[in-house]
């Protein structure tokens, strides 16, 4: 990995901090910032693979369903809803046909 993608990587998880702390009014001093930076740049960072929103929905516990469901991102969640509709198509009676005479 080049220290540039990992400098990406970086930059995006202190956003990303920035962000969760804004969403809580929670503030810190900006030499938090340049402490948290120095120390995440001794690793090497690696994106998480792509999740598999199926196979999560799948061994969800039903206690779990909302918090699961609002965790997707649009992408994630619009993957979850055509596999959704695709099985609702091939496996839910009411959607397929009956033959007449």
């Amino acid at each position: 990995m080049t220290k540039m993608a990992n400098n990406a990587y970086v930059s995006a998880i202190i956003n990303e901090w920035y962000d969760a702390m804004g969403e809580n009014n929670i503030s810190v001093q900006p030499k938090a910032t340049t402490l948290l930076n120095s120390i995440l740049m001794k690793y090497q960072i690696k994106s998480n693979p792509k999740r598999d929103v199926w196979e999560e929905f799948l061994n969800c516990k039903a206690g779990d369903f909302d918090q699961w469901y609002k965790s997707l991102s649009a992408e994630e969640l619009a993957e979850f809803e055509v596999k959704r509709s695709l099985a609702k198509k091939s496996y839910d009676p009411r959607e397929k046909q009956l033959l007449k005479d």
